[in-house]
């Protein structure tokens, strides 16, 4: 075999690795967005918005709010009106602290993925 053609047959292999690893990367539903904002800080919110990348299973997802004591929080009343890539819940009345938002989803494709969103309510 030549030199020539091991090279085009070694760049074609290398190619199909890189976009087979492109491919799966996207296959996991990520928050592309929020509201509150990760990192945000701000007066208390009426309402949690989770903006993913890709379309997900709202019945199979799950988000639990985390407060400043630690006390956890499931939030239960989603929101059914919003687009198939986003999670929309009413916020219950939060003191000033920071709060993590635990969210689990399972996108369209089947794979669950997990993450975080941190927000601070500031003092009135």
């Amino acid at each position: 075999m030549s030199s020539a053609v091991r090279s085009v047959l070694t760049m074609t292999a290398c190619l199909c690795q890189v976009a087979a690893v492109v491919a799966g990367a996207y296959a996991h539903a990520i928050v592309i967005n929020s509201d509150p904002d990760d990192g945000g800080d701000g007066p208390p919110p009426h309402r949690l918005l989770l903006h993913f990348n890709s379309r997900i299973e709202r019945t199979l997802c799950s988000v639990t709010l985390v407060g400043p004591r630690s006390e956890h929080i499931l939030l239960l009343h989603q929101e059914i009106t919003a687009a198939p890539d986003t999670l929309t819940y009413s916020m219950p009345v939060l003191s000033p602290g920071t709060y993590h938002v635990r969210w689990k989803v399972m996108s369209s494709d089947g794979h669950l993925t997990e993450g975080t969103v941190t927000f601070s309510v500031r003092p009135p």
